[in-house]
């Protein structure tokens, strides 16, 4: 094993690649099967939601049915209080200035506060709408943050649709995205290059210890 290693430039590299790609497939592998455990118990389901299921805050509605901004926070928060299991959150939305970032917040226990280190990103679908994929499992709120405008910029939004759990087909399980194939390029790099310095210690070390 030793000899064919040899053979293989930068084995660490490798290795690491490989292994990351190992875990990749079984963590798609895992979801997968999640959710037709969660659809087979009827806890997955595809419901559209409305704007009155969700709480405004820093957020008003308009005459004409729009909704505007009153700062640079607008938020829509929503609980989930039957438990149900949530994997995406579509929405099909029109601003009237640029929304800047959009996050989706969630939260996995009961009275836990929002963070950022607990939230994902909108990905921009082909007809327009915006995506959201949350990690699996448990989620107790969302809080939805359509957008970052400027203070003095208020921006004005019409909401059309709000679909969650909307089915995706098997292939979506093993699409990594974007973001996912930055992962994929840099991480395993990354844990080489520590890997590889590490080893050079060591050597360096042992080399030394007998002298």
């Amino acid at each position: 094993m030793k000899e064919k290693l040899k053979k293989i430039p930068a084995p660490i590299v490798v290795l690491c690649y490989l292994a990351a790609v190992a875990v990749w497939l079984l963590s798609s592998v895992y979801g997968l099967v999640l959710d037709l455990a969660a659809k087979g118990t009827g806890s997955l389901f595809e419901q559209q939601l409305s704007m009155a299921d969700f709480e405004l805050v820093n957020m008003h509605e308009q005459e004409d049915g729009s909704y505007i901004s009153e700062n640079d926070d607008p938020q829509m928060i929503w609980y989930n209080k039957d438990g149900r299991t949530i994997r995406t959150l579509r929405m099909t939305v029109e601003f009237d200035l640029s929304p800047r970032e959009m996050c989706l917040y969630y939260t996995t226990g009961q009275d836990e506060p929002f963070s950022v280190n607990k939230r994902v990103f909108a990905s921009q679908q082909n007809d327009g709408s915006y995506r959201y994929t949350l990690p699996q499992g448990n989620i107790t709120a969302l809080r939805l943050d359509p957008c970052s405008p400027l203070t003095d910029k208020p921006v004005t939004m019409a909401f059309s649709d709000f679909t969650m759990n909307q089915p995706v087909s098997v292939i979506r399980y093993f699409a990594p995205g974007w973001y996912g194939m930055f992962r994929l390029a840099v991480y395993p790099g990354l844990c080489a290059a520590a890997l590889s310095l590490l080893r050079s210690v060591l050597v360096y070390y042992q080399e030394n210890k007998k002298h």
